[in-house]
């Protein structure tokens, strides 16, 4: 089951939820939608895709547990922001799909994802993103959007048809598709700096502004277009349809009449309109920051960049009108001499690295295998759990930790070598693995600054005996187990009742340290 907007609405969300659906399906899954924007009412059926109902105000939280049980679905995926998501029902398998558009990563988002009991594999979608949790401790799998490149392709046939229909056929048009949501776009920025550029070259420049200009989220671009007196120069399509919405097809022609792709944004996650721009061979002019840089093959960066603090206590960035006009004036020559065609060129090659076939090809199928994997093996299966990860210190005395059932693949070894040396036990042989048994360490008293534990003490014989072991050798440690409050202790056959003081986390998991 996805959950994120509706397939037919004309957003990234929207257009990345109907590409999913397709190429899930043809890779053999059953795919049903939960639409937590762009359906209220009833469910229905969008050919064999049921798509359910959802009250937006909640992004799917509340009916998320009804409409999968109802489904019968194996996973959630989500795909939207996931600090608005912390309440989803424990009892899903969760795989969160999401972007990341700070620097770092937001400490909201960070704290879904180490401490949701849920989350059973977590792909973002830049790599941007991936490093940005990967430096918290965070493993995830990289999902880029994609884009259908035989549909956003060069016309040369729909670029003349376009050109000629508004009489531009010898202006340099600028084309903006973006939202207008509490200016991250940052339109008021792109619109100043194209009213200096069209003041530099009076009747040459054109400004089309795709997006919705008087949204009550955002900002009212028709007043700001009239203070700024570009009337006369930019164009919109009829609100009408954007607010109804404008086909793939109509938004690949529009495309083609741009010279240059604008967005002077502040932080993105994964920026389709970016991808769909190079596609159609549209030279890109952006930030540089965040995924953008990944994202952009032909164009030119806006570089001189200013953080500013979010509501989500982390970075994003400001750029400057002046250098703006310098990028817009850089591509204005470029049309001009005929040297942008290099451009079109690097911004088409750039989006074929993204087309979606290629994607759901490549990059799914491993990604579903190993989630398939994780929630049909037991929970106690090796792998790291992020929410456990804030148990570990930061540092220890002696700088020495040990992984008590550590495993064969030793998952949180990484996470722990930083406390010094790192000695990993476990009862099955692994490589760089000491095979002892825990009931009777071969350590002496103290030996280690750090003990670790998870997912041990429920698995054996005698944990009132591991536990006094553990605590001989480890000057501190953490141990954290199943327990009966945790809704997947029967899950496991092999689970048994610790008959011993600790402590139940949130997750109903049981913690003992000292």
């Amino acid at each position: 089951m996805i959950s994120s907007n509706a397939p037919w609405v004309q957003t990234g969300y929207g257009v990345q939820t109907a590409a999913a659906s397709l190429y899930l399906r043809q890779l053999g899954h059953d795919v049903a939608i939960l639409a937590f924007y762009g359906l209220e009412g009833s469910k229905l059926d969008w050919g064999d895709v049921p798509i359910y109902p959802n009250d937006p105000r909640d992004y799917g939280i509340q009916r998320a547990k009804m409409y999968y049980d109802d489904f019968k679905a194996d996973i959630l995926l989500t795909h939207v922001d996931v600090w608005v998501l912390s309440g989803l029902d424990p009892n899903i398998n969760w795989v969160p799909r999401l972007p990341i558009d700070h620097w770092p990563a937001p400490p909201a988002v960070v704290r879904v994802l180490k401490t949701h009991p849920a989350i059973r594999k977590i792909l973002v979608e830049s790599r941007y993103g991936q490093k940005q949790l990967a430096e918290e401790g965070i493993e995830a799998a990289y999902i880029p959007p994609g884009v259908d490149c035989e549909r956003f392709k060069p016309s040369p046939e729909d670029r003349k048809e376009g050109r000629e229909r508004y009489n531009w056929q010898d202006k340099f048009v600028i084309g903006m598709v973006a939202t207008n949501h509490e200016e991250r776009k940052n339109w008021t920025v792109a619109m100043k700096a194209v009213k200096v550029l069209h003041d530099h070259h009076p009747g040459q420049v054109v400004f089309y502004m795709h997006t919705d200009l008087v949204h009550p989220r955002g900002i009212n671009l028709a007043a700001l277009r009239e203070n700024l007196g570009m009337v006369e120069y930019s164009f919109t399509p009829s609100q009408t349809s954007i607010c109804v919405g404008i086909d793939r097809e109509t938004l690949a022609k529009t495309y083609n009449v741009f010279d240059v792709f604008l967005l002077p944004t502040k932080g993105e996650g994964a920026c389709v309109p970016i991808l769909e721009a190079q596609a159609c061979g549209v030279p890109i002019i952006t930030t540089k920051c965040t995924s953008q840089e990944e994202a952009v093959g032909g164009g030119w960066f806006i570089e001189r960049l200013d953080p500013f603090w979010t509501h989500q206590n982390a970075w994003q960035f400001n750029c400057h009108t002046e250098e703006v006009v310098e990028r817009l004036e850089q591509g204005f020559e470029a049309w001009k001499d005929g040297s942008i065609k290099e451009q079109k060129e690097k911004a088409r090659a750039k989006a074929l690295e993204y087309d979606e076939k290629k994607l759901f090809s490549t990059l799914w199928p491993p990604v579903l295998a190993d989630i398939e994997a994780k929630i049909k093996g037991p929970k106690n299966c090796e792998g790291v759990q992020p929410w456990r990860l804030n148990f570990i210190p930061k540092t220890c005395i002696p700088r020495k930790v040990l992984d008590i059932g550590c495993g064969v693949t030793q998952p949180y070894r990484k996470q722990l070598e930083h406390l010094g040396e790192y000695v990993g036990i476990d009862s099955r042989d692994g490589h760089d693995v000491v095979h002892a048994d825990a009931h009777k360490l071969p350590f002496s008293d103290k030996e280690f600054g750090f003990v670790w534990m998870s997912e041990v003490l429920e698995h054996v014989e005698n944990p009132e005996q591991v536990m006094a072991e553990a605590k001989r050798v480890g000057q501190h440690g953490v141990c954290l187990f199943s327990t009966p409050m945790n809704p997947f202790f029967k899950g496991d056959p092999d689970h048994k009742v610790v008959n011993l003081p600790y402590v139940t986390c949130a997750t109903g998991d049981g913690l003992i340290s000292w």
